[in-house]
C-alpha cells in the first residue's frame, strides 16, 4: 500500500486552489460566515466546534460543525459546501441514507484517509463511540466521503463492550456485513477494506466554542476564526 500525506486544511493549498476557482477563498469564507445560522449548533450546555475543509478536493470549501451531547456521547453533525457558483451553501447531508442514533465523532485533529485514483474519491476513517449506562459501550468505524456534493458513509465494523464487573468485559466485533471478527481485525478494518488504495493522514483544525461565545462574535471576528479553522496542524514526514 502506497503512503501519502494529505493536508486537508493546508492554508496554502486552499489559496492556490481558490485562485483557479471562480470564487476565491475569501469570498467562500465570507459566504460561510454570512450563513452561520445554517451550520451553527444549538447546544444548550457545553461546547461545540466548527472547521473548514475540502474533503473532495474540488476547490469548494465545506463548513462542518459538531457537538457531542449527553452522557452517551452522541455526536451531531451539520455539513455544508459552497456551491459551484459561490452563491449559497449546499446541505451535504440532505440525502444521507445511512443514519444511526449517533453520527461519527468527527471533532478530532487527524484521521486516516484512503484515496481511490480511479473514482477520485477520498475515504476518511472516523470512529463513533456511544455509552449506554456505565457498563455498555458501542463503537463503530465509518468511511466518510463527499461525492457529488453529498455526504456518504460506509459502515466498516462494529464493536460492543459489555462489562460484567469492574475488571471483566465481553467484547464482540463484526464487520460491515455482520460477520463476527476479532478485536485485532476490527482495529485494522480500514487497512483491510481499502488495502488496494493509497493511504495517508488528514488533519483538521477545529475551533471550539459555546452558544454565548459564538453569539458575541462580530462578523470580522467570525471570518478570522473561519480562516484559522482552514489551517492544518499536521507535522511533515
Amino acid at each position: 500500500m502506497k503512503k501519502f500525506y494529505i493536508l486537508v486544511l493546508l492554508f496554502v493549498i486552499m489559496i492556490s486552489t481558490a485562485v483557479q476557482a471562480e470564487t476565491s477563498f475569501d469570498e467562500q469564507i465570507n459566504l460561510i460566515a454570512s450563513n452561520a445560522d445554517l451550520w451553527k449548533q444549538d447546544v444548550e450546555y457545553g461546547v461545540w466546534g466548527y472547521v473548514i475543509t475540502d474533503l473532495d478536493h474540488n476547490g469548494q470549501l465545506e463548513i462542518l460543525s459538531c457537538s457531542v451531547q449527553g452522557t452517551g456521547f452522541y455526536s451531531y453533525i451539520k455539513a455544508y459546501e459552497v456551491n459551484k457558483d459561490g452563491t449559497e451553501l449546499n446541505d451535504l447531508m440532505k440525502e444521507l441514507t445511512y443514519r444511526t442514533d449517533s453520527s461519527p465523532d468527527i471533532m478530532v485533529s487527524s484521521v486516516p484517509v484512503y484515496f481511490d485514483k480511479e473514482s477520485n474519491r477520498y475515504y476518511y476513517i472516523f470512529d463513533d463511540m456511544i455509552r449506554s449506562g456505565m457498563a455498555e459501550y458501542y463503537e463503530n468505524k465509518r468511511a466518510v466521503s463527499v461525492v457529488d456534493d453529498l455526504w456518504k458513509e460506509i459502515m466498516l465494523a462494529d464493536k460492543a463492550t459489555i462489562y460484567t464487573d469492574a475488571d471483566h468485559a465481553k467484547v464482540t466485533c463484526s464487520d460491515g456485513n455482520g460477520n463476527e471478527i476479532s478485536e485485532a481485525r476490527y482495529a485494522e478494518i480500514a487497512d483491510i477494506v481499502f488495502s488496494n488504495l493509497e493511504s495517508g493522514e488528514a488533519c483538521f483544525n477545529w475551533t471550539t466554542t459555546d452558544n454565548d461565545e459564538f453569539s458575541s462574535l462580530t462578523v470580522p471576528q467570525l471570518i478570522e476564526n473561519l480562516k484559522s479553522a482552514a489551517q492544518d496542524q499536521c507535522r511533515t514526514y
